[in-house]
């Protein structure tokens, strides 16, 4: 018998029906008789209600998942084949796509018979069962046993079951289990079939390929971040269906976005970006919402290149669409022939149903944070200024456990008149979008205020005025430290705001005996006092809001000493130490601001240090300007043995910064007595490809395909990347003379 054959199953590899009574004992043998005999997914009896417009399922026997592709209740006038064999009175068989309830959870080719229950002239119920696709004289052996089931158990099950037409509806419809031992069960499986369970034990095979649906449901129940949903794709779907690699992809703007991949770096780059129209594995099945398993490489290749999927030999792709309208796909990559199961099928539709209500549910999250990040940037300086004699650097991390994303923190470097450099860190109360916009303004008004030349604890007081005429119940501490480079002097103002930390070259960390005064918008008139001192060449000074720790003053110690250990060569890296070092031990409660700046003096003899180069935005002739810029400053400091290592460098660094930033790009150079300073920053702090699931050494070269940054390690003495404001900077230093190359 050609359906036995196919799906493996004799009257032995049932579980025999229970000893029951009444209707348990008439719907245990028909599911019975309708599974083991016959071979079906699963059976289905409904009854109609009393009003006849609705059929309900009352019982389904067969094993998982197809029972659960089962709806509870169908209208009697629909399309499906149990409707209209209960309103034709006939038996409806189909074998396409397009009619069955179940195709919503089980978009796979089956056969479908649906017979009418009758009692006398009366029809009462359908019985109904699916099957994987049969050939055609099976289908009419089928068809024909079908019909006499339901003409030998019809007036059973009117006796039995006919008076809980009435009640059942309000209820659960009886699952009744129907385990056949599966031929793909325990070990490697036939024709590229992957086996699961134990195939001597009936039920294995199918609790275990519902065992990763439920593993995978709590799984995302606990992810909120789209690498914590992959993670979750990875370890219940790619590993159990014995997957080598996978690539989730989202449509956005037109094109597509890959949120996540492990292996199948080839078909991750070629989907990364592209156009939706594009006959590409995951856009494809995006367009049509309709699943390919392709089970070899020649079925992959009749659709698509050697390019566009790598190195894989079979391929499961399967729409991703939630309810609030995300669309996307999700590829299955294997790496030797693979055939998809019917069984299996219906699994991944199950659990990609759930995988796309979690992707969107991180996306929706993910762009609200960009937003509020974006808005918090819009909010800090866009850069900061060079000085020739100070150098600066700042950090802004959120506070990873705040849900709006948004804060009051913020941080400024500001030329004044005289030559003099004006540093200032601040914190509105509060984490919402009142404390932002506060903080905007009262940035804007400290700015203004220092800019005119007026003393740090003028520039304070009048900021405490200005907070109180924005009418607003929020409070602000402040830090504002006027340096004057000529002098050697600075003046520190505090209002409710910790003292910044100073590290001298010969006394170590400091922190000045400066009056605390009140907040701003605290005491309307109080008097703010400053305190003067004396600094030196290579006085650095920690600026910093209370994220750092519990204990403001005593955690920016620790931390700045432990960093200052940590061997940086530069503010740069200083910084980013000081970022990860505070942010270990758990999630922030607060934001953290840090404003770093170290007094160089005129190590040089010339004030003329600093030069700097703007480049427009997609303008990729600059990069021969930029590389005439660096010639000249060379030059002009007799430094022609760094000029061919400093062009290479500068000429890979801007073009990897207009191509893959796609915004305007600022070179900037310094020198120092031992080693010259490049910068190039740009304004997109985006990663130009995404970052894969699993960190592997191949994967990490992707992430840095195109940087160009192994150029710039080879030839350079120290490199590095970090954030500045609303953008990122990759800087360098080149010795002048002498020194051993090492890699930053």
């Amino acid at each position: 018998m050609a359906g036995k054959q196919e799906a493996g199953y004799s009257h032995q590899d049932m579980i025999p029906p229970v000893v029951l009574t009444g209707r348990g004992r008439v719907l245990t043998e028909v599911f019975y008789q309708l599974v083991q005999e016959l071979g079906a997914f699963h059976g289905i009896v409904y009854l109609a209600s009393r009003e006849r417009d609705q059929l309900f399922s009352v019982a389904v026997g067969g094993a998982p998942p197809g029972i659960f592709a089962v709806p509870e209740c169908i209208l009697s006038n629909s399309p499906y084949a149990s409707a209209v064999a209960y309103r034709t009175a006939r038996t409806v068989s189909q074998a396409d796509l397009k009619d069955e309830y179940s195709l919503r959870l089980m978009p796979y080719p089956h056969y479908v018979v649906a017979v009418p229950l009758t009692v006398g002239d009366e029809t009462f119920g359908v019985l109904t069962g699916q099957w994987a696709p049969t050939d055609p004289r099976e289908q009419r052996r089928i068809l024909l046993r079908m019909e006499e089931l339901g003409r030998n158990f019809g007036p059973e099950l009117a006796k039995h079951c006919l008076r809980y037409a009435g009640v059942w509806p309000r209820e659960s419809p009886l699952i009744i289990p129907m385990f056949p031992r599966s031929s793909t069960a325990d070990g490697p499986g036939v024709s590229g079939e992957h086996r699961w369970g134990l195939s001597d034990v009936p039920g294995s095979p199918a609790l275990s390929k519902m065992y990763q649906v439920h593993k995978l449901s709590a799984a995302l129940n606990e992810a909120f971040e789209l690498g914590a949903v992959m993670r979750a794709a990875l370890e219940c779907m790619m590993l159990p269906f014995g997957a080598q690699s996978f690539v989730a992809v989202i449509a956005q703007e037109g094109r597509l976005r890959v949120v996540g991949h492990a292996g199948a770096t080839d078909v991750a780059r070629a989907l990364h970006g592209a156009s939706l129209d594009r006959r590409l594995p995951g856009a494809d099945v995006l367009r049509t919402g309709v699943p390919l398993f392709l089970p070899d490489r020649e079925a992959m290749l009749a659709l698509y290149s050697d390019t566009e999927i790598g190195n894989l030999q079979a391929a499961a792709i399967i729409p991703l669409v939630a309810s609030g309208g995300l669309q996307g796909s999700f590829l299955l990559g294997f790496e030797t022939p693979r055939r998809v199961s019917a069984e299996e099928q219906a699994v991944l539709l199950m659990m990609t149903t759930q995988l796309a209500v979690a992707t969107e549910r991180a996306h929706l999250g993910e762009s609200k944070r960009a937003f509020t990040d974006a808005l918090q940037q819009k909010l800090l300086p866009r850069i900061l200024p060079e000085f020739p004699d100070v150098a600066v650097t700042a950090r802004y991390v959120p506070a990873e456990s705040v849900a709006s994303g948004m804060g009051g923190d913020w941080y400024d470097a500001i030329p004044l008149p005289g030559g003099q450099i004006g540093l200032i860190v601040g914190d509105v109360e509060g984490h919402n979008a009142d404390s932002a916009v506060i903080m905007g303004q009262l940035r804007s008004g400290c700015r203004a205020y220092a800019a005119e030349g007026h003393k740090p604890a003028d520039v304070l007081s009048r900021s405490s005025d200005l907070l109180t005429e924005l009418d607003t119940d929020l409070y602000a501490t402040c830090c504002f430290v006027r340096i004057d480079p000529e002098s050697g002097i600075a003046e520190i103002a505090l209002a409710g705001h910790p003292a910044p930390l100073v590290r001298c070259p010969l006394s170590g960390i400091l922190v000045p005996d400066v009056p605390a005064n009140v907040p701003l918008a605290v005491a309307p008139g109080h008097v703010y006092v400053s305190k003067k001192i004396d600094i030196r060449p290579g006085t650095l000074f920690f600026l910093y809001t209370d994220g750092v720790g519990g204990d403001p003053v005593s955690d920016a110690h620790a931390l700045l000493a432990s960093a200052g250990n940590a061997g940086c060569h530069s503010l740069h890296e200083l910084a980013d130490a000081l970022v990860a070092n505070a942010s270990k031990g758990g999630r922030r409660s607060d934001d953290l601001a840090l404003l770093l700046a170290l007094y160089e003096g005129n190590l040089i003899g010339s004030a003329d240090r600093v030069a700097r180069m703007a480049i427009k935005k997609r303008d990729i002739r600059s990069v021969r300007s930029a590389r005439k810029f660096v010639r000249n400053y060379l030059l002009s400091r007799e430094l022609e043995a760094l000029i061919d290592d400093a062009e290479i460098m500068i000429s890979e660094i801007v073009t990897n910064a207009l191509i893959h930033a796609d915004s305007d790009v600022e070179v900037m150079l310094r020198e120092y007595p031992d080693r010259i300073y490049f910068e190039v920053r740009d304004t997109d702090a985006r990663p130009p490809v995404p970052t894969a699931v699993i960190h592997s050494d191949e994967e990490n070269a992707v992430a840095e395909h195109g940087r160009g940054l192994d150029i710039v390690e080879d030839l350079s003495t120290a490199w590095g990347t970090s954030p500045h404001g609303r953008g990122k900077s990759v800087w360098l230093d080149l010795r002048k003379t002498g020194a051993l190359r090492t890699s930053g």
